[in-house]
């Protein structure tokens, strides 16, 4: 049961208060997306009773279907969906606007007929909200199912802000590690506090993600693999990867399995929000490279309880992991730069025309150190910022128009 004091905090997240409530009073169909556990749901039900409050509807007026709930397991196609909300037009207040709101709406055949039978019929009095878990149609198929009259939220896991908040604890490094350790899902506030406790509760969530959103949806055949796969990727991840390497890894231990089907597989993962790769680009040409990629994971947790987690090992993996999320989280676009000297730069970050250079370490410890983080940034010939991250506690300064933050100092920047 999750304690009061967590139910506040969750419509003070700033994706309601910034993108979504702004948006109540538009037809556009509301479609909030992201991994399992993420407390979409719970979003979801706190912004019902926030609207009932108003003078938008009654509760009379809100059709309310929620497919992880026994109680709707009944629903299986558009023709029992629409059964369902016939029968709940009989008693609505017909001078109020109706809302109708599905979560985790992929688990319908064929939703997307209702969807558009409702918006065909009652367009100026209803306004739609559906969670989705699995982004197998979105964005491209799902702008053809629904003519393209929505707009996507993506909820993402804690921020470290949050974390802070929903924690109880004030910022601090000692904080910040346990953040990176545990992870970001709002629900492992909601157990026992206990090492054991939360990662055996991450590992059910990957085990559903692999069960229900991967397997049911892909017709995954060989388990083992995918499993195996995932595990190599999660334990190298800032890796450069291609489907080659990777696939001639595993012919090393003897998997013989093709870069096609690698390919195949990891796109599962991109497709149920657990993985995101990131191309490099060349400086000047903007040309793509096709082998030199990296994938990175949406939540650490997941990862430390997949793969036997050590700090002095993983710590400067899952800097640079926990860097490329703050940028996605704050809607930045991300790319490596592979400098034609064999260097790289972390990320190129995006947004509304601005640039952001970032790279990574763990630790600015000694003069080489410092040299060789700094040095790929001064080959960047223009006038945006640039930063180099560490999880030291003291500032550097090193360069006038290189700047240092310590990394849990991220979001100030950002």
């Amino acid at each position: 049961m999750i304690n009061e004091i967590l139910k506040e905090k969750i419509l003070e997240r700033s994706f309601y208060n910034t993108w979504l409530k702004k948006y109540l009073g538009s037809n556009v169909i509301k479609v909030i997306t992201w991994m399992r556990r993420v407390w979409k749901s719970y979003l979801l039900k706190y912004l019902i009773q926030d609207i009932i409050k108003t003078d938008y509807t009654t509760k009379n007026n809100v059709f309310y279907i929620n497919k992880e709930d026994l109680e709707f397991d009944f629903i299986r196609d558009y023709n029992d969906l629409y059964s369902e909300f016939k029968n709940f037009l009989q008693n609505i207040d017909k001078d109020k606007k109706i809302f109708v709101w599905i979560d985790e709406i992929q688990e319908i055949v064929w939703w997307e007929k209702f969807v558009n039978s409702i918006l065909g019929a009652y367009q100026k009095d209803t306004e739609i909200f559906i969670t989705w878990s699995n982004s197998n149609m979105l964005s491209s198929e799902l702008s053809t199912l629904i003519t393209g009259r929505y707009i996507e939220f993506e909820v993402y896991s804690l921020s470290y802000s949050e974390y802070s908040i929903f924690s109880q604890k004030t910022k601090s490094r000692e904080l910040f590690l346990e953040y990176i350790k545990y992870g970001w899902l709002p629900w492992i506030f909601g157990v026992n506090f206990d090492e054991k406790i939360i990662f055996d509760y991450l590992k059910w969530i990957y085990s559903t993600i692999l069960l229900k959103d991967i397997v049911a949806n892909f017709w995954l055949r060989n388990i083992d693999f995918f499993e195996n796969l995932y595990k190599y990727i999660f334990a190298n991840v800032w890796n450069i990867f291609s489907a080659k390497s990777i696939s001639d890894y595993l012919k090393s231990q003897k998997v013989k399995i093709s870069p096609e089907t690698v390919l195949n597989y990891l796109d599962y993962g991109l497709k149920v929000y657990m993985l995101e790769l990131v191309k490099s680009v060349e400086p000047g040409t903007k040309k793509y490279f096709e082998i030199y990629n990296k994938y990175y994971i949406w939540d650490l947790g997941l990862r430390n309880s997949l793969v036997w987690f050590d700090f002095k090992r993983d710590i400067w993996k899952l800097l640079e992991n926990y860097v490329f999320l703050e940028l996605k989280r704050n809607g930045y676009s991300i790319k490596i730069w592979r400098l034609s000297n064999g260097k790289e730069i972390d990320f190129i970050a995006e947004k509304n025309g601005v640039t952001k250079y970032f790279q990574v370490c763990y630790l600015l410890g000694s003069e080489d150190t410092i040299a060789r983080e700094y040095s790929s940034l001064e080959a960047i010939n223009d006038n945006w910022d640039k930063y180099v991250v560490s999880f030291d506690d003291i500032d550097f300064w090193v360069s006038n128009w290189i700047k240092h933050i310590k990394i849990y100092d991220l979001e100030s920047i950002l």
